[in-house]
């Protein structure tokens, strides 16, 4: 608990630190857009280098010289946390099946057909943990009834991740998807959302099937509590520079990739 216990005090000194500038705030954003798109596509096995998603970011557009489909993810993924950024100042809202379809929908708008919709068959190499087609519905109603009767939070968000990931509704993006809802929690509890790099990928998938098919949720839960921790870490470091006339940082300072991000001495309180 030490850790959820940090956590809950870097959350306090970035609530005395709001409102920042609006700058620090344009900063965090992208840094965020960017870091979330690419986990998205990481966690779906999606190849687009970081250079490609950038330019497709900032141009708004699919480039001509490179594959259209992971490209159309990129924007469409801008388009599903225009959706969530909604989700998360919208007062008296639930989150609900609904919620979790419209994100599929809009991820995978023009990509996939069934956008959206549940799937009606077996996925592809499922090792058979899933529920099977006919039992999607029901596990994703019950998902529903607990997310309307659960306070948003880090356990609660980590918690709807697992369980939505336990049913995979979606013949694919269920991993984008649960990101997506996990972080509309987090968001509606005033954290930062959690960003899957490179170097976590692969525990990710790990801890995530880990918590499904065994049953065993603590390394998962433990690997989002550092995620989290590591993005309140980059807003903190942002909002002691606008104490001090704010510049930009450096492209690879303070941003989501490496090892160092998890060294005690990244997360030390400004």
């Amino acid at each position: 608990m030490a850790l959820l216990d940090d956590i809950l005090e870097k959350k306090r000194v970035l609530d005395d630190a709001r409102p920042m500038p609006l700058t620090v705030v344009r900063d965090l954003a992208d840094r965020f857009e960017r870091g979330l798109t690419t986990a998205c596509l990481l966690v779906e096995g999606v190849e687009l280098s970081p250079e490609d998603i950038r330019m497709v970011l900032d141009r708004g557009a699919v480039l001509r010289s490179r594959p259209a489909e992971p490209q159309r993810l990129v924007l469409n993924h801008r388009a599903a946390l225009e959706l969530m950024a909604r989700l998360s100042f919208q007062g008296g809202g639930v989150v609900t099946e609904r919620t979790i379809a419209a994100f599929h929908g809009v991820l995978y708008q023009g990509i996939d057909t069934n956008a959206g919709r549940y799937r009606d068959g077996a996925l592809k190499d499922d090792a058979g943990a899933s529920p099977d087609p006919a039992k999607v519905r029901v596990s994703m109603s019950a998902l529903s009834g607990w997310l309307r009767r659960t306070e948003a939070g880090p356990e609660a968000a980590f918690e709807a991740h697992h369980r939505l990931m336990s049913v995979r509704p979606f013949f694919q993006g269920n991993a984008a998807t649960a990101l997506l809802l996990c972080n509309l929690i987090l968001n509606r509890a005033g954290y930062p959302p959690v960003v899957v790099t490179d170097e976590d990928r692969e525990m990710y998938a790990a801890m995530v099937e880990r918590a499904w098919s065994l049953g065993d949720k603590t390394p998962f839960r433990d690997l989002m509590m550092r995620l989290l921790d590591r993005s309140l870490n980059l807003c903190l470091r942002s909002a002691a520079r606008a104490l001090r006339d704010f510049e930009p940082a450096d492209e690879d300072e303070h941003g989501f990739g490496g090892d160092h991000e998890h060294d005690e001495g990244y997360g030390r309180r400004p």
